[in-house]
């Protein structure tokens, strides 16, 4: 009898050897639905979340505010740069085609500020996405110390631009024309 199992296992599997039950496949169904409909769900809370904050983003910045956020995030990397300064010279060509008057600059992407200053500048930049203080110059030199004390001005604008925004948030919640919580469109009377 162990022979036969044996002899059986080195056998090929037949057809339709690793089909499931009907049962089971059903089970898995009603499972994986489950699963698809509530990811479904968390997908359509994150669109709104993004519609959200690209309102909030156009009210404080404007109608290309976006924009300028996209084109920060696309420019933190050397490939991202290039396309940025692809799409620059293809407006400017195009709006050479239509007849508008630019100046035409080749290197205006290269950046000619003193070092100190650019330390300074990376430094703050840094402060205000909220990065921890990771000091790229020597501490000691000229270039490190502007670019800690860009990183604490950074840092010191972004605090208080959270903190405009809280107060901002609160003064309309608690504002003129709230009722203390009741029916805003009950009377008073």
């Amino acid at each position: 009898m162990a022979r036969a199992n044996a002899a059986a296992a080195n056998e090929p599997a037949g057809v339709g050897h690793n089909q499931r039950p009907a049962s089971e496949t059903e089970v898995l169904f009603f499972v994986n639905r489950r699963s698809y409909l509530a990811a479904l769900e968390e997908q359509k809370a994150a669109n709104k979340r993004v519609k959200d904050v690209g309102k909030t983003i156009k009210a404080d910045l404007g109608a290309n505010g976006l924009l300028m956020i996209k084109a920060y995030e696309e420019s933190q990397s050397p490939e991202g740069k290039a396309r940025i300064q692809a799409r620059q010279e293809a407006e400017r060509q195009a709006m050479g085609f239509a007849g508008i008057p630019i100046n035409t600059q080749l290197d205006l992407l290269t950046d000619r500020m003193p070092l100190v200053e650019r330390a300074f500048r990376d430094g703050r930049e840094a402060g205000l996405r909220g990065d921890t203080l990771a000091n790229p110059y020597n501490e000691g030199s000229a270039e490190g110390q502007e670019y800690a004390k860009g990183w604490h001005d950074g840092q010191g604008a972004l605090f208080t631009g959270i903190k405009a925004k809280e107060e901002a948030a609160a003064e309309l919640i608690e504002g003129p024309g709230h009722d203390d919580g009741g029916d805003l469109d009950e009377d008073d009377a």
